[in-house]
């Protein structure tokens, strides 16, 4: 699950849709698992005061979300784990998933790859998701001017501009590389392999 919005000046607009794409890919290849094509859009509302940003309504989102998991259960597939790449798409999915298993036989994990243990991102295009994207794709470091974000008590609606910085990121900018992806990449496909080996049922450690 991904998403087409602005991450600063530095990474590319579809950055939440190459991450969890590359991911289980890596994680096919260790496993077997079958990976559909990713879901491009997602819901940005957040972010849509930053050039390039498409944003899909919530209720849209939704509705992809539990077609393609009627449309899988239908074709026999039992285990689905969605893997995300944008933060509200995961809060979306789950909602839907939940009323869908009321009616169908299938288990489903939705998993943000940020969430895993071991791995560094403190924000929204910062140097942890710079450096990530820099060791699955090959993306060149590019420049990036740090600019200040602020913190609100609460989730505000509407959500006040300035909790991203003018550049449309949060956090830290500057300090990614290459080496610090690939370590966070390691520690992500080795628990998402565990993840699939156990049919999804994976106990925390």
């Amino acid at each position: 699950m991904g998403a087409l919005e602005a991450h600063g000046e530095h990474l590319p607009l579809w950055t939440d849709t190459i991450v969890p794409h590359k991911l289980a890919q890596k994680v096919a290849e260790k496993t077997g698992a079958l990976v559909l094509p990713p879901i491009t859009y997602g819901f940005c509302y957040t972010l849509r005061p930053w050039a390039g940003t498409v944003s899909l309504k919530s209720n849209t989102f939704a509705a992809i979300i539990r077609d393609i998991t009627r449309e899988l259960v239908r074709n026999g597939f039992t285990k689905i784990l969605f893997l995300n790449g944008h933060g509200a798409d995961a809060t979306i999915a789950g909602h839907v998933l939940k009323e869908l298993s009321d009616e169908l036989d299938f288990t489903a994990c939705v998993v943000s790859w940020w969430d895993i243990k071991g791995v560094e991102v403190g924000g929204h295009a910062d140097e942890g998701e710079a450096s990530i994207v820099m060791s699955l794709t090959g993306w060149k470091k590019r420049p990036s001017k740090q600019a200040a974000s602020k913190r609100y008590f609460g989730r505000v609606i509407p959500m006040p501009k300035d909790q991203y910085s003018k550049y449309g990121y949060v956090g830290k900018v500057g300090g990614e590389t290459a080496a610090r992806g690939r370590k966070m990449e390691k520690v992500i496909v080795s628990k998402l392999v565990k993840l699939v080996n156990s049919n999804l049922l994976l106990k925390e450690e």
